[in-house]
């Protein structure tokens, strides 16, 4: 007998699945759903007016919590907590295997970009989902619910954020050749400043607009296996630098005084503390998500994340020259080099020529 295809291992395993949420094998529809930037699968099972989410997630350890098992407990915890996550309906954690509530498909980024009227309200909404889920998640969070390292902490933004942008955009994206010393000392100062909150809080970290739902004219929020225990401003400054939708300053800082009104209660922090923790972690999340759609973009073959590098650079270069030259000048010097230099590299000429964007910021 031949070797069964992957094909049919699949299909046997959607039925087994569709058998998991009530739904009779034979009579289900199957339609498969644009992923992220991760090798998960997702698929959308229905019969008649029913229908569920099938999400199948490879397993990374054999041994050892993995990211399947962080989704099932996080998700379990969260639902507890009334945070607007989907139901897991049924769970394979050995073969990572999940049936989910189907939250459909408008996320926050379809939103705004279909319908750019009340901008400020939308945010203002997602700026109390923030907060309501930051308040809701602390009680119980477990470290052993994470699999990917337990808090955000200075040696995580070193290595996973600092270091992920010299290696995958600098060098990577850009063709520069810029070595582990070159940008150490800039480096060291910015973990250090990011890494100085308590790690009393939860946060998501990747709160942004792929990753809240519209769902019966209520937000949800997804993709929070990665959460761990962190400084909130985090989230709101990976919800208001997010380049897949490119806010005004105006915006931003609406948003940001409502996020204070509506958290101070539980920083414990005084607003320009707050102010001075937002601020360098928007800077480590912009330099993040350079390095990380530079990698997914280029080394992951998803392309659709370079048009973004665009408005996150024009994002970093005001944000060094306006506000941290004095924290990371070694940075800024460089970067300053790369904006006069129109020719460093093939793939520099590619990154301004394919990847254009002319849209406005700050």
């Amino acid at each position: 007998m031949p070797p069964r295809t992957l094909d049919e291992e699949l299909t046997d395993l959607l039925r087994e699945m569709s058998k998991a949420a009530g739904f009779s094998a034979d009579r289900v529809k199957v339609s498969i759903l644009a992923g992220d930037g991760s090798p998960r699968q997702f698929f959308r099972i229905r019969q008649g007016a029913s229908h569920v989410i099938a999400l199948i997630s490879p397993r990374q350890k054999h041994h050892g919590i993995d990211e399947n098992d962080s989704y099932f407990l996080i998700g379990t915890h969260l639902r507890r907590r009334n945070v607007p996550v989907p139901g897991i309906f049924w769970a394979d954690l050995a073969r990572g295997c999940f049936v989910l509530e189907d939250l459909g498909d408008f996320h926050l980024q379809t939103h705004l970009n279909r319908r750019r009227l009340d901008i400020l309200g939308v945010y203002q909404s997602a700026v109390r989902l923030l907060v309501d889920m930051q308040q809701r998640a602390r009680e119980g969070f477990e470290a052993s619910f994470c699999f990917d390292t337990v808090a955000y902490d200075s040696a995580f933004v070193y290595q996973r954020e600092l270091e992920y942008f010299r290696e995958r955009f600098l060098n990577g994206c850009l063709g520069l050749e810029i070595g582990p010393d070159d940008l150490r000392h800039d480096f060291e100062n910015i973990a250090e400043a990011a890494g100085a909150a308590p790690f009393s809080h939860v946060i998501h970290r990747d709160f942004q607009s792929r990753n809240i739902m519209i769902c019966g004219r209520r937000l949800r929020l997804v993709d929070f296996q990665g959460m761990r225990f962190g400084p909130p401003a985090y989230d709101l400054a990976s919800l208001l630098i997010d380049p897949y939708v490119g806010i005004s300053p105006e915006m931003e800082r609406k948003a940001l005084a409502l996020y204070w009104s509506k958290a101070r209660a539980y920083l414990d922090s005084s607003f320009k503390r707050f102010l001075e923790a937002y601020s360098v972690l928007r800077l480590c999340r912009n330099l993040q998500v350079l390095g990380a759609y530079s990698y997914l973009g280029l080394i992951k073959g998803k392309r659709h994340f370079l048009r973004y590098l665009p408005r996150a650079w024009k994002q970093l270069s005001f944000w060094l020259n306006n506000h941290h030259g004095a924290r990371c000048p070694d940075l800024q010097r460089l970067v300053n080099r790369i904006e006069r230099t129109p020719r460093l590299s093939i793939r520099m000429d590619a990154f301004r020529e394919v990847f254009r964007d002319n849209a406005s910021v700050r």
